[in-house]
C-alpha cells in the first residue's frame, strides 16, 4: 500500500520506488514519535503520502500541477476498448486520469480501507475535503470507465 500511495501520487516508477523507500526509512528513523493516537497503518501511509507530494514537488521545482496524465497512459486512451481490456487495466487507466491527491484518497479509502478520519489524518486534508474529492473523484472513475467499458460499466454499478 505505501507503494501503490506513492505511485498514484507521483507516476513514475523509479521515484516511487525511491519515496517508498524513503518511507519506510522515515518511519523506522520515527517510530518513537508513533503514539498510537491512530492505527499504524494510518501513520505509515500519512508518511508516505507526504514523502510523495514533498518529492513531486521537488520534482516540479516548487509547484504542483495535480492534473499531470503521464503521455503514455494518454497515448493508450484513444485505442478502442475491447473485451480483452480487464477491469484492473481499465481502472488503473481511469486512476491515472485523476489528480495525483485524488487517486490517492481514492486509494486509501477503497484499497487501503481507510475512513475519512483516518485519510484526514494520513493527508492532512479536511474531513470536508475528503469526502468532496472522494465525491467528484467517483463521478470522473465513472465517465472514464464508460468512456473505455462502454456499455459493460453499467453493470460496475
Amino acid at each position: 500500500m505505501v507503494f501503490t500511495i506513492c505511485d498514484r501520487v507521483l507516476r513514475n516508477r523509479e521515484e516511487t520506488e525511491e519515496a517508498a523507500q524513503d518511507a519506510f526509512v522515515k518511519a523506522y528513523q520515527n517510530m518513537a514519535s508513533y503514539a498510537g493516537d491512530s492505527k499504524f497503518s494510518t501513520w505509515l501511509y500519512s508518511i508516505a503520502f507526504r514523502t510523495a507530494i514533498s518529492k513531486l514537488r521537488s520534482r516540479k521545482g516548487g509547484s504542483v500541477d495535480l492534473e499531470d496524465v503521464p503521455e503514455s497512459v494518454a497515448s493508450t486512451w484513444d485505442e478502442p476498448a475491447t473485451e480483452q481490456l480487464d477491469r484492473k487495466k481499465a481502472l488503473d487507466l481511469a486512476l491515472a486520469e485523476l489528480p495525483s491527491e485524488d487517486a490517492a484518497v481514492v486509494t486509501l479509502f477503497y484499497l487501503a480501507e481507510q475512513s475519512v478520519e483516518e485519510i484526514v489524518t494520513a493527508t492532512g486534508l479536511s474531513a470536508s475535503n475528503v469526502k468532496v474529492k472522494l465525491h467528484r473523484s467517483r463521478k470522473k472513475l465513472f465517465g472514464s470507465l464508460h468512456h473505455q467499458l462502454k456499455e459493460e460499466v453499467w453493470t460496475l454499478q
